[in-house]
């Protein structure tokens, strides 16, 4: 399935594209140049696609994301236009209507909008607050966690970015910070790994901050990665945060934090999370942070209270969250649900993946705030 989604599907939609936006300059050209040679005509459309495609030589995967987003756009004015024509009793639609669409520049025009809002939205970080209750024996005022995921250094925020971010985080005087996985990813230098956790680990709070892998922090796609597995663990331990990996600390004598080793690391089998909290009391805060948003009845089984993960950019680039929903890739692809006893959390992260671009969610921290059933 996998294999499918990510290497099958992706050159199946490239080809299909290519195959559209063979169709669309032919026909524009057929539209616009009624009175030359067949010949010239296939000569014109090769040359038209070869003017289309020049740009991925130089700006690659991010020029092909936008001629899909231009395809698309051009296919949902095609299926309107088929529609119009359909119910319009008008036989001929007005011929200033006609060169625009047959031109492309409506969906050339749609297209920037699109990719201005996507910059704008991945720059614009937000705030998302949620308020959990626990039955469990808690102090009174509870605990209040602030969770960053997904940064992937290096794609957007720069380090003076980043520290503004950090500024506005401090602000909230949290308790707890977790830092939930792929904070930097294969793309990201040793000098901006270094950066990102030395500008991360000087969040305020007050009982520490805490790191789980994702799947992309430890260079798992790469063959030839920009730092080693045990010069990112130490860059995290020298910014004074403190990794869990399968393992787990224990704030308060009230809360446990769970830390799970990711389950694509492909150098280790993870613990189960019945091995991990067997010898846990039972009367403490169980808050599980998994970067993959998974195994959610196991978690619920083991008689956890939280769990908190990232990793599903809640789509980040629209459709791509809906697929995901639809072929149930996650346990949960955004926000908050309860499964019984347990409450489940997924942010949407503070940037994204591959692209600086965000059409789907918005990017964010979280601010989780732990209150007693009966606190103020």
């Amino acid at each position: 399935m996998m294999l499918f989604l990510w290497g099958v599907l992706p050159v199946l939609a490239f080809i299909g594209m290519i195959a559209y936006l063979l169709w669309k300059i032919s026909g524009g050209i057929d539209f616009f140049c009624k009175s030359i040679s067949k010949k010239r005509k296939k000569i014109m459309t090769i040359i038209g696609l070869i003017i289309l495609l020049l740009p991925a030589v130089s700006v690659k995967a991010t020029w092909v994301l936008v001629l899909l987003h231009f395809a698309v756009i051009l296919l949902v004015m095609d299926l309107i236009a088929w529609l119009i024509h359909k119910i319009w009793k008008k036989k001929e639609f007005p011929i200033l209507w006609k060169r625009l669409y047959r031109s492309g520049v409506i969906a050339a025009l749609l297209t920037c909008m699109v990719f201005v809002y996507g910059t704008y939205n991945i720059y614009h970080v937000i705030q998302t607050d949620y308020t959990v209750e626990t039955a469990k024996a808690i102090r009174e005022d509870g605990y209040k966690i602030l969770v960053v995921s997904d940064l992937h250094y290096g794609i957007t925020l720069n380090q003076e970015q980043l520290q503004e971010e950090v500024t506005k985080m401090s602000g909230e005087n949290a308790d707890i910070v977790i830092l939930d996985g792929d904070i930097v990813d294969e793309s990201t230098t040793q000098t901006q790994m270094q950066e990102a956790f030395q500008t991360l680990g000087k969040i305020a709070n007050k009982y520490g901050v805490y790191y789980v892998y994702g799947n992309h922090d430890q260079n798992n796609y790469t063959s030839h990665p920009n730092y080693g597995r045990d010069e990112l663990a130490d860059t995290i331990q020298q910014a004074g945060i403190t990794i869990l990996d399968d393992e787990v600390e224990t704030i308060n004598d009230e809360i446990a934090l769970i830390g799970r080793s990711d389950k694509s690391d492909p150098t280790k089998v993870r613990k189960t999370i019945s091995e991990l909290t067997a010898n846990l009391d039972s009367a403490q805060e169980w808050i599980v942070l998994d970067h993959q948003p998974t195994e959610y009845e196991e978690v619920e089984n083991a008689d956890c209270d939280m769990i908190v993960s990232g990793h599903t950019h809640g789509g980040q680039i629209w459709p791509a969250g809906l697929f995901a929903i639809a072929l149930h890739l996650d346990d949960q692809s955004y926000g908050e649900e309860t499964l019984n006893q347990l409450h489940a959390i997924v942010t949407s992260g503070i940037a994204g993946w591959g692209f600086p671009l965000r059409t789907e969610k918005h990017s964010e921290y979280i601010v989780i705030n732990l209150k007693p059933v009966n606190g103020k």
